[in-house]
């Protein structure tokens, strides 16, 4: 797990947004036992955290995957919000060192691309105390540490044909993040929290390539006491240095969730009701229509 934590680059955070998980990117740094991040001050995830601090979060190096849950809280030097609870002034000048020093390139990039002055002013330093992980190899689950759930509450079988996912909305140079055995993160919500995992989009054949559904770790489902449907969402996304190369769509909606046989692996069908996308500092969010 340690390894998984210190080789990888990239963070997807799950939080309790209004109707239902939204899972977004971030880079990241591990420090004093916590995972700490930067995310702008009026973003979805500031804003859920600061209300709802339940969070779950997805760490990937190749096949191997760490999924989280914690408790996360905002850390704003500029109001002192969260500077002075217990344990957090003493870590905030090395939590602050060990980001930049992981992700330099990433900060610079933002500075390059970041026209407005008061960028520093803009952002604000989240810390997660991490409460559980699972280490995961593929779909399955082959270490665990903290409190799960543990609670088989998956349907088995084949999921339900989802309604089709236009992507039509979509501007056609990130129509390829959803691409055959596209590597992408499911949202989940459970009892314990929003739950982050690595799942691979498989569109569909009969409804056309703008339909599908995913292949996930029922492995990883059944740790954390999912049920079988519920909202989701499903995010895919791609980035270098840059903050212009940043990248990515999230498709928000309904999942269904059926174990496949008796590997770990499960099925996802998806309803989308809502897609954002992203480019660079350029969004859009867009209903998906109802039939």
């Amino acid at each position: 797990m340690a390894e998984v934590l210190d080789e990888a680059h990239v963070l997807h955070v799950a939080v309790p947004a209004r109707n239902g998980p939204h899972v977004t990117p971030a880079v990241f740094d591990v420090d004093g036992g916590r995972l700490w991040f930067v995310t702008p001050r009026r973003s979805v995830k500031a804003r859920v955290i600061a209300r709802r601090r339940r969070v779950g979060g997805l760490v990937r190096l190749g096949e191997r995957s760490v999924v989280i849950g914690g408790r996360a809280r905002i850390v704003d030097p500029l109001t002192a919000r969260g500077v002075f609870s217990p344990g957090r002034l003493l870590d905030l000048p090395f939590a602050l060192a060990g980001y930049l020093g992981r992700n330099s390139r990433h900060a610079l990039g933002t500075v390059l691309d970041h026209e407005a002055p008061t960028l520093a002013l803009s952002r604000v330093l989240v810390s997660i105390d991490i409460r559980r992980l699972a280490l995961l190899d593929g779909w399955a689950v082959v270490d665990t540490w903290g409190a799960w759930e543990r609670s088989d509450l998956l349907l088995r079988g084949a999921p339900p044909a989802s309604t089709t996912t236009d992507l039509g909305t979509v501007p056609p140079r990130l129509r390829d993040l959803l691409g055959p055995d596209a590597p992408v993160v499911l949202g989940w919500q459970t009892l314990s929290g929003p739950l982050a995992l690595p799942a691979r989009w498989r569109p569909g054949v009969e409804a056309g390539p703008e339909s599908g559904e995913l292949e996930t770790s029922g492995a990883a489902l059944v740790l954390a006491g999912a049920a079988s449907g519920g909202p989701a969402c499903v995010t895919a996304e791609r980035s270098r240095y840059r903050l212009k190369s940043k990248q990515g769509v999230l498709l928000a909606g309904q999942g269904h969730a059926r174990l496949a046989g008796d590997g770990p692996a499960a099925r996802v069908a998806f309803d989308t009701h809502r897609t954002t996308w992203w480019s660079g500092e350029e969004q859009q969010t867009i209903a998906a229509p109802r039939p």
